[in-house]
């Protein structure tokens, strides 16, 4: 009769009970008597008909459903919902029975129909769930047990959830995909997934690796049998009699059969960077291009009544397209095969009165019965069937997705939508393989449907109207960011377009997950003096988790469309799941393993290691020149003054909390310093700040300890060396990095010298701006010695120096007013300390524009024009910078041989370092991050990537993380060191790809001393998550610290000139490399236009009889200016001889210049 009882019931584990005798001598003896027996006693309803000798006595059974173990699943055992068993073990004391009870579970899908469903049961159950002891030892009564707190997973060991594994762990974990065609039931699907391993598709110009091709067999297989899945939220698990059960402990869902859901078509193609995620997008558009989507369930696919009986030939077509037959393949083979074009059936298939649609009249989700707002209907609409893949991609990869499409492939019909860019009607639509939409574009769809006091559902877009086979979001993993409810416009326009398949391509899914985990989780003992909630770095770690599981959520949720994470409340026969819930509210790991496992496809880095090109990486740390060590010391000097003076607490404190801009200003400067800050501090301004240094000694008013007045003696003393500098104070005056030259034309540098001297041994110190206006006025007589001789003898050379560098001293001198009017220094601080600035003016900053990108009159290698005698030996042998020097000797030993990428996160660092490679001539380009528009940036890319003209690419660290290709270059510098390693990793990725042919060479210059000694220690040593909450140097307390305590360094003695400057390690020559007679232009060299893509921007005409829910209104606009934004500016310098060729348009725009 027992059997009877519990034959429904899941066996599931037991509760283990303490129960007080003392109080009733009859209690005493009836579990005096239990125990004697070591058979189970099951609680007894009414209902119930068990024998006396099975059941439990009446007052022990109540005396036990008393207890604080049993009462808050007392309504459970009354409603029917478990079974209760109890067996009384020896006592441990004479007070106290130690036994245990057996809880038997009634699953969900048996026998449901007459028990109460009330959501306090399913509670219930959850806490029981979580309660029960699951171990076979407890379950059969043995005192000696392992405890299991989890259920026996079915087909392995006890389930765990591992909390000390981290989210880059299991993410590192998932299995490479591992396709098997034998398995798939469709022959056409088995037949291409095996074209696919063995790199076999029709219009793929690129053979795959291997690895490529299991990615795309995997891809295919999601989307064609995406099969049936269990839901996650269920822990797959065996009961004590070895049957197999399913059990969700956050709902309190017990089920005896698993519930299943429909696979994820699409997911997260989330491969390594540069292992060639385009081209297994490619390879899966290509797969299935001629095969057109199918509707989903319930639809049927139909096609437009026909008013009369149509031809056989156009029923035939009509029931080929609403069956979604991929007759294209068929009628392309027999042309090639045997020369039938077969021009009439193909005109029959195309025709509009035959493409099949299909209805959708509302919405599929059938609302729960409880809901009392009505379900919004839907309008009915038409939607069309389509091979068309959408592609969506940032603003400045459109170019590259193009450059690839020509690249790997053959036969794509493509249709590039950009800027405002107006989109065609549905009929033309239908004809393309792909649309590939730049973000921006796609957005505005959803702006063009607010009406200024809201969004308005009733504006068509063609779009809305056409089933796509797939949607493929490259960097997707911006879709994740944001709160759970959020959306941007991207992923509003997306929800009103039916699509088949989706896909979100990125090699990071969240901020923390890059690269392989490198260290150990940190191991925290519990013990009394070290609390875990307490630990700042264990809550920084887990709030960083936390954020990358909620964006991996989103990601799951709002775009993929991946149930039960995408269940809505308004829908019956399901629930809600809540990611937040289950995989950070209760740590379920088995939920985001599961998900992770059917999400994303990636391969180990294990498996695709070997083909990424080796790295080379190493700290280059350089010993600063003179004139560096003294602009480092002179940010000390600033420092200690404002700290012994202010106190270290008062208001005009650098560190004060209400100086934080003062702080990151001076932050700013003291990092540039590091490359050249001979520009900060003005002598006057030291003289000040010495000045009131010294009178505060003097005074005593304020009491200071000894080491602090030692360090204002030392900083005193080096103030007063640095502000009688002459190198320094020009290079203030002119706001400009010294540069010095040997053997000048004719012996006139006195006039192009910055301090207007030169010395006995020829040298002298210029500028890059200085020697650019000596190349342009001096390339007319480049091979004309006689003329150059005249110039020199009539004091034309000089007149036109003394001009040129009168021009320079007020362009600097503009500057700093400009700067003083518009960002004056308004709060005084303690000392008389300054924070430094390095400003150009408007006109500098055209002059910039001209000088980094202009090429002066080039001429081909091969013209051999012997250069005049004075011209032909003057070069430049050193830089005041020790980072510029060591870069320009780099520069010209590898550029031959190899393209380098430098990184810089100062726009005044790349304006000196690009008019130094100006007058070397030195082919570069500059993608800065303003000013520069993403159709530019693009043909920057594609310029430098694929021609060999441009050997140096300049870039803002800051625009690195995107999905770049620039595999051309295998030598990359770092200017500065980067703080966090994944920016440094998506840096270095532009150039470590699978296509790259030679090893990549990656060096960061470090100045000896000075605060990037501090970054790079900081940085080998920070967890993930403080390089994820750090966002600045100022936000890691141990930078700050060393900051705030800074020391004057010692500085070897040096004479004023060039024993204060970093010299080259082989002279340059000014007059070499690359002049002529021939005026170049602008676009000279770059990529332009859409490399063999069609790029459709202009309405069709709509054929006769096919309704199009959309017509475009108004005429064409223009897309853009016909005039490039990098004008030619300024006028023509006085002096200059007629016949000089104008000056070549930069190719970059800055911070001040309008775009």
């Amino acid at each position: 009769m027992a059997d009877t009882l519990i034959c429904q019931y899941i066996p599931a584990g037991c509760l283990l009970i303490n129960v007080s005798i003392d109080a009733d001598s009859s209690l005493s003896t009836a579990f005096a008597a239990l125990i004697q027996t070591p058979q189970w006693h099951f609680f007894m309803r009414k209902s119930d008909h068990l024998s006396a000798p099975l059941t439990l006595p009446i007052e022990l059974q109540d005396a036990l459903l008393a207890s604080p173990t049993l009462v808050p699943f007392n309504l459970l055992w009354t409603q029917g919902w478990i079974q209760l068993a109890y067996a009384s073990q020896p006592p441990s004391t004479n007070t106290q029975v130690h036994g245990r009870v057996r809880v038997y579970l009634l699953p969900h899908d048996v026998n449901r129909g007459t028990q109460n469903p009330r959501s306090e049961l399913t509670r219930s159950i959850s806490a029981l769930l979580r309660q029960l002891e699951y171990s076979e030892g407890c379950w059969q009564g043995r005192n000696v047990y392992t405890p299991q707190p989890q259920p026996t997973q079915k087909g392995g060991p006890v389930i765990s959830d591992k909390p000390d594994e981290s989210l880059l762990s299991l993410f590192n974990q998932v299995p490479s995909p591992n396709p098997r065609p034998d398995t798939t039931a469709d022959p056409h699907l088995r037949w291409t997934m095996q074209c696919l391993l063995e790199g076999q598709i029709p219009g793929l110009t690129t053979t795959l690796y291997p690895y490529q091709g299991r990615s795309v067999a995997t891809m295919l297989q999601r989307e064609q049998e995406p099969g049936r899945v269990i839901d996650p939220r269920l822990r797959p698990a065996l009961d004590n009699d070895g049957q197999a059960w399913y059990c969700d402990d956050v709902s309190g869902l017990v089920l005896r059969d698993p519930k299943f859901y429909d696979g994820a078509r699409g997911g997260i193609l989330a491969e390594e960077m540069g292992t060639g995620k385009t081209l297994i997008c490619l390879a899966l558009i290509l797969s299935t291009k001629s095969e057109p989507s199918r509707p989903p369930d319930p639809f049927i696919a139909e096609t437009p009544r026909r008013r009369t009986m149509g031809s056989l030939m156009d029923m035939a077509a009509a029931a080929a397209n609403k069956q979604s037959v991929a007759w294209k393949p068929y009628f392309e083979a027999c042309a090639a095969q045997f020369g039938y074009e077969y021009q009439h059936c193909i005109s029959a298939l195309t025709r509009p009165e035959n493409r099949a649609f299909y209805k959708v009249r509302n919405t599929l989700v059938e609302p729960r019965r409880s809901n009392r707002i009505a379900p919004r209907v839907v309008p009915s609409k038409e939607v069309f069937l389509s091979h068309s893949t959408l592609v969506i991609v940032p603003s400045n990869l459109v170019k590259q997705w193009q450059n690839e499409i020509k690249k790997h492939t053959t036969g794509l019909s493509i249709l590039v939508l950009v800027n405002k860019d107006p989109i065609p009607p549905v009929t033309e639509l239908l004809r393309y393989d792909v649309i590939l939409f730049s973000e921006t574009r796609f957005g505005r769809i959803q702006e063009g449907r607010f009406n200024g006091e809201g969004y308005t559902i009733d504006v068509d877009c063609p779009l809305e109207y056409i089933h796509f086979k797939r949607c493929i979001i490259d960097e997707g993993h911006k879709l994740g960011n944001g709160s759970r409810s959020w959306k941007n416009d991207v992923m509003r326009v997306i929800e009103r377009l039916e699509i088949s398949a989706r896909w979100a391509v990125t090699g990071t899914p969240s901020r923390g997950l890059y690269g392989v985990q490198s260290y150990e989780p940190t191991k925290i003992t519990n013990s009394p003096e070290h609390n875990p909630s307490q630990d700042p770095q264990s809550e920084l770690a887990q709030r960083q988790e936390r954020d990358d599981l909620q964006r991996i959520g989103n990601l799951t949720a709002k775009y993929l469309k991946i149930r039960p994470w995408a269940n809505v409340k308004n829908e019956i026969g399901d629930s809600v799941a809540d990611w937040g819930i289950y995989v950070r509210g209760y740590d379920r790991k088995d939920c985001l393993v599961n998900t992770l496992n059917t999400l994303l496809i990636r391969h180990r880095l294990t498996d695709v290691s070997t083909l990424l090109p080796p790295v080379d990486e190493k700290i280059v740390v350089l010993d600063g020149s003179y004139q560096d060590q003294l602009s480092l010391n002179l940010f000390s000097m600033m420092i200690i003054f404002n700290s012994v003076q202010s106190q270290r607490i008062d208001m005009d404190y650098f560190f004060h909390e209400r100086q934080r801009r003062s702080l990151v200003q001076l932050v700013k400067n003291l990092r540039q310093a590091s490359f050249f800050g001979g520009v900060f501090f003005a002598a006057e301004d030291i003289a000040k700040a010495v000045e009131t240094a010294e009178g505060f000694l003097e005074k005593k008013a304020i009491p200071i300890n000894s080491d602090d007045e030692d360090l204002l003696r030392q900083a005193i003393e080096f103030g007063k060396e640095a502000a009688n500098n002459s190198l320094k104070n020009v290079s203030n005056r002119f706001h400009s990095m010294p540069i010095y030259l040997k053997d000048f034309p004719g012996g006139r540098g006195k006039s192009w010298s910055l301090d207007d001297k030169d010395d006995e041994e020829g040298l002298v110190c210029t500028d890059a701006g200085l020697i650019h206006s000596l190349q342009n006025f001096l390339t007319p007589c480049l091979d004309a010695p006689t003329s150059l001789q005249f110039m020199i003898n009539n004091g034309s050379l000089d007149q036109q120096g003394i001009a040129e560098r009168s021009q320079a001293l007020a362009a600097a001198s503009d500057a700093d007013n400009s700067a003083t009017s518009h960002t004056p220094q308004t709060t005084a601080l303690a000392g008389n300390t300054f924070l430094g600035g390095d400003y150009h003016t408007a006109l500098k900053s055209k002059d910039l524009t001209s000088v980094e990108m202009q090429s002066h009159t080039g001429v081909d290698p091969h013209n051999n024009i012997e250069v005049a005698e004075p011209l032909a030996k003057t070069s430049i042998t050193s830089t005041v910078s020790a980072k510029l020097s060591y870069l320009i000797d780099s520069i010209i030993k590898y550029q031959d041989d190899e393209q380098i990428i430098i990184f810089y996160d100062n726009d005044n660092i790349a304006f000196y370092l690009a008019s130094v490679l100006e007058i070397l001539q030195i082919q570069h380009l500059i993608y800065s991050r303003v000013g520069l528009s993403a159709e530019r940036r693009a043909q920057y890319v594609a310029s430098f990537t694929d021609t060999q003209k441009f050997r140096v690419l300049l870039m803002d660290i800051s625009q690195a993380a995107f999905g770049l290709d620039m595999r051309s270059a295998s030598r990359i510098y770092f200017i500065s060191p980067v703080l966090n390693p994944q920016v440094a990793a998506q840096a270095i990725g532009r150039a470590r790809r699978v296509s790259q042919k030679k090893p990549v060479t990656v060096e960061t210059l470090v100045l000896r001393n000075s605060i990037e000694e501090v970054m790079v220690d900081r940085r080998e040593h920070m967890t993930q998550a403080e390089h994820s909450r750090v966002k600045s140097v100022l936000d890691d307390g141990k930078i700050k610290e060393w900051i705030r305590n800074p020391k004057i360094h010692p500085m070897a003695k040096a004479k004023e000139g060039l024993e204060q400057t970093a010299l080259l390690s082989s002279p340059q020559y000014v007059f070499g490399r690359g002049f002529g007679r021939r005026t170049l232009d602008p676009d000279e060299g770059l990529i332009l236009g859409s490399p063999g893509t069609k790029k459709n921007v202009n309405p069709v005409k709509v054929h006769d009889g096919v309704h199009v829910p959309f017509k475009p209104k108004g005429g064409l606009k223009r897309t853009s200016s016909p005039y490039s934004t990098e004008g030619i500016g300024g006028n023509i310098p006085s002096g200059v001889v007629p016949e000089r060729p104008m000056k070549r348009r930069a190719r970059v725009a800055w911070v001040d210049q309008e775009v």
